[in-house]
């Protein structure tokens, strides 16, 4: 099980070599044996795309873009034939109360049914729009999900 991003990185290096894995990045084989090093017993090691990658997504995350990092995740495993599936046990309530995550609920889809109609105000839904409403889409299953969690955890 891959633990640490310099595993790919070593796992490539030794199935292709690193002089093929280098020109798949355009880089000397130098940077992808650093990539593909372990931290924990080399002080020559490189930061590599992955966590680069990994970095940037996390950012858009935080700015509550969580369907954009869905969409790239569902890219990159869709070009090998897999499919995303959200781990639902990872979202925990952030109230532990089914009654104060049913509000959350109502909230959510009030603002997704708000947008909607102010979408369709002129018959048509431009991309801005898409975007916010599958950003407040990604909200209210998030908001769901910490209800079930809620549900879930209730203790009388």
């Amino acid at each position: 099980m891959i633990k640490q991003t310099s595993q790919i990185f070593s796992i490539i290096n030794k199935i292709v070599g690193t002089k093929i894995h280098a020109k798949c990045w355009g880089v000397g084989e130098r940077h992808v044996y650093r990539w593909g090093a372990n931290s924990d017993y080399c002080d020559d090691c490189g930061r590599n795309p992955i966590d680069r990658l990994i970095t940037a997504l996390k950012r858009v995350d935080e700015l509550g873009r969580d369907d954009a990092v869905e969409s790239v995740l569902e890219y990159i495993v869709g070009l090998f034939g897999y499919k995303l599936i959200h781990n639902e046990s990872a979202v925990c309530s952030d109230k532990q109360s089914a009654t104060l995550e049913i509000l959350d609920v109502n909230s959510a889809l009030g603002d997704i049914t708000q947008k909607l109609q102010q979408s369709l105000m002129d018959g048509k839904i431009d991309e801005d729009e898409r975007s916010g409403l599958l950003q407040s889409t990604s909200n209210l299953i998030r908001q769901a999900m910490e209800l079930k969690d809620a549900i879930y955890q209730w203790k009388n």
